[in-house]
């Protein structure tokens, strides 16, 4: 089934104090709401306390991403991820499993394209035995030979898998086209080549320059005090020394010097019409203003693309805008699927609509850039950006790996509580500003069914 991704990354916008101070000490003191404490090996803990739930959710964010593979070694970072929690020093893979199951089952591992993480959710009376075994994941992993040959396995019959998802697939190729020099333009699932060819020794070599205390923030949000969940923090990476890190120089903003198009035929019934921008990253001032010009453009049935383009013109059975949270530059997404022909009255044959598709498309952006958004369309807008992403945060795992994804993108865990008020701020002004700023040359991939024509032309008009 295709997936009708009409998400906005933002931050979670939830009215919440903040106090990167110690616990409060005496019955009478209120006990904070957040709180952050660095531990002398450089470890970063975010501890959330929310008494009687009986749960405890804990993230733990690895500063490696895309940005730190290379074109030679892609994928490595997801490899190494998938390893985690198959066997450590300390225990086999078979403990490793039976401690999982023990402490509730629910934890995975992920690799994103800013950051590597494991995540699990248990009981309080399980969560002393949950943290040792996140310590033993992030401190001692062990790449034994059968375990990365059964991984080696699953990657590249997941990859295979990823190839099937048109729509995966076509915003992976749309990515290519914005980014040159950015990890963020390499397929997401990782390069075949490496998944085939990468040994034991590489992942180690791999694992041991990024997963070190200094390079890593820890949130935990639940059923437990601060001198509790601090005392698991140290108790798990007891021993544990920082490192000296590889520079992280960041990644420079790219410019888009043309329009770019990319058309290929796909045995679909359906057309696929995805334009993307590049957007400011996730720590631009001009990120709420681009957020709400996003949603304004695309986000929900009342955005501009929906009204105009598929209840006024009927183009289209699904349309959207995505923009992704990105620690560096991103990029805006606006997507139709649609049928390609449109019948022709008098026995003619039917004709293709995907230029008419498309020129409906940009008059929505240009109608951002040409006049400033009207009260009642910055209001819905501002409103779907903060409730949309507030909604999609109500458990415990996700308040977690919020806090962490914060801190570890430099924005600072205070960010939980700032986003509405940005959002709040933004005026028709500069919704109009940041459209004319970056709706700009964009990057264009068109999925046409066999039987019709695709352009040829690499460029876009």
């Amino acid at each position: 089934m295709m997936r009708h991704l009409i998400l906005i990354c933002l931050l979670l916008a939830l009215p919440l104090g903040v106090c990167d101070c110690a616990e409060k000490a005496g019955p009478s003191a209120d006990p904070p709401v957040i709180t952050k404490r660095v531990l002398d090996d450089g470890l970063t803990a975010i501890i959330k306390p929310e008494p009687g739930s009986g749960l405890v959710a804990v993230v733990a964010t690895i500063k490696v991403g895309a940005n730190q593979e290379t074109n030679q070694n892609s994928g490595i970072g997801s490899f190494v991820t998938q390893l985690l929690l198959a066997g450590s020093i300390q225990s086999s893979a078979e403990e490793v499993a039976a401690i999982a199951d023990e402490v509730g089952g629910n934890i995975s591992t992920f690799w994103e394209p800013d950051f590597a993480q494991i995540r699990l959710v248990t009981t309080t009376a399980m969560f002393n035995r949950a943290m040792t075994l996140v310590g033993e994941a992030l401190t001692g992993a062990n790449f034994e030979q059968k375990w990365v040959e059964k991984v080696r396995r699953d990657l590249l019959q997941r990859a295979g898998a990823a190839n099937d998802d048109l729509f995966e697939d076509s915003y992976s190729t749309l990515r290519g086209l914005l980014y040159e020099d950015n990890g963020y333009h390499r397929p997401s699932s990782g390069s075949l080549r490496t998944f085939r060819h990468a040994t034991p020794d590489d992942l180690m070599k791999f694992y041991s320059s990024y997963y070190v205390p200094n390079n890593m923030v820890i949130s935990i949000v639940g059923d437990v005090t601060v001198n509790q969940a601090m005392d698991r923090v140290r108790k798990a990476f007891a021993g544990v020394m920082s490192q000296k890190l590889t520079m992280d120089r960041g990644v420079p903003d790219e410019k888009l010097d043309r329009s770019k198009l990319h058309a290929s035929e796909v045995d679909i019934p359906t057309a696929y019409l995805m334009l993307g921008w590049l957007a400011p990253s996730v720590k631009s001032p001009d990120y709420a203003a681009a957020a709400v010009a996003a949603n304004a453009l695309g986000g929900g049935k009342g955005s501009l693309m929906f009204r105009e383009l598929r209840q006024k013109r009927g183009m289209g059975y699904d349309v959207g805008v995505m923009y992704p949270r990105n620690r560096y530059q991103g990029h805006i997404m606006a997507y139709i699927i649609t049928d390609p022909f449109k019948a022709s009255f008098g026995g003619g044959s039917p004709s293709m609509i995907l230029d008419d598709v498309k020129a409906a498309l940009l008059q929505q952006v240009e109608t951002l850039k040409n006049a400033p958004l009207s009260q009642a369309d910055l209001d819905r807008a501002k409103g779907y950006t903060i409730g949309s992403h507030a909604l999609s945060h109500q458990r415990a795992i996700d308040r977690a790996y919020e806090l962490a994804w914060l801190e570890a993108a430099g924005l600072g865990y205070e960010s939980y509580v700032k986003f509405p008020e940005m959002i709040e701020a933004v005026t028709p002004d500069d919704v109009q500003r940041v459209a004319r700023k970056y709706f700009t040359n964009y990057a264009a991939v068109l999925l046409l069914p066999k039987t019709s024509q695709a352009p040829s032309e690499e460029k876009a008009e």
